[in-house]
């Protein structure tokens, strides 16, 4: 598995966020099981860099102060509108201990329903499962030439995941599916039928 790192300076917690954030840091938080919460703020360049990287199934070496720990992106917050972090959380990792974590999701292979003109529809890019740090993946991978036929589909219990891994995704949670294509409306070639005006009701009527 890639190594992945980044670099923190310790946060005051009543330390003003919003002026932070203009001076492109991003407020965090570390914490755990073993871990005692503590505020942080860390470059916010740094963190999209790392976060496109190692998504939230890598482990990361958080350094600040004299510590050197094991994390995972836990959870994150980001502006509506503009799409950037203004927070995350890491959580700090006990080895030996398994831990909930989301898995990314990586579409293979072509789909022989896709090629006769199916949809192909991706309901969602990650799964939960339970794992040791030790056996944590970048991702799993789903192979779509399984979509043989219209409407045909993946479900979560059907992934090829690592005996090490428990998946906690619902069993039934459909991933992908190769929709069959809604038929278009045929539009009729009669011209619709010209509407009778006041003027031509009254000639009707001298006639």
């Amino acid at each position: 598995m890639t190594s992945f790192s980044i670099e923190a300076q310790i946060r005051a917690k009543d330390e003003d966020c919003k002026h932070l954030r203009k001076a492109r840091k991003l407020p965090a938080v570390v914490y755990g099981k073993n871990q005692e919460s503590i505020s942080l703020n860390l470059d916010a360049s740094d963190f999209l860099k790392l976060f496109r990287q190692a998504w939230e199934s890598n482990i990361i070496n958080l350094k600040f102060g004299k510590n050197d720990i094991e994390v995972l992106i836990h959870d994150f917050q980001r502006e509506p509108v503009s799409g950037d972090f203004i927070h995350v959380d890491f959580f700090a990792l006990t080895r030996g201990e398994k831990l909930k974590t989301m898995i990314h999701l990586n579409f293979t292979g072509v789909s022989n329903a896709v090629k006769e003109g199916a949809v192909l529809e991706e309901l969602t890019k990650e799964i939960e499962v339970s794992v040791l740090p030790k056996d944590l993946v970048d991702h799993i991978d789903v192979d779509l030439s399984v979509l043989k036929e219209f409407d045909s589909n993946i479900k979560a219990s059907e992934l090829n995941i690592p005996s090490t891994m428990t998946l906690l995704t619902p069993a039934e949670e459909v991933i992908v599916i190769a929709a069959k294509p809604k038929k278009v409306e045929e539009v009729s070639d009669e011209a619709p039928e010209a509407a009778v005006t006041g003027a031509d009701e009254e000639k009707t009527t001298e006639a």
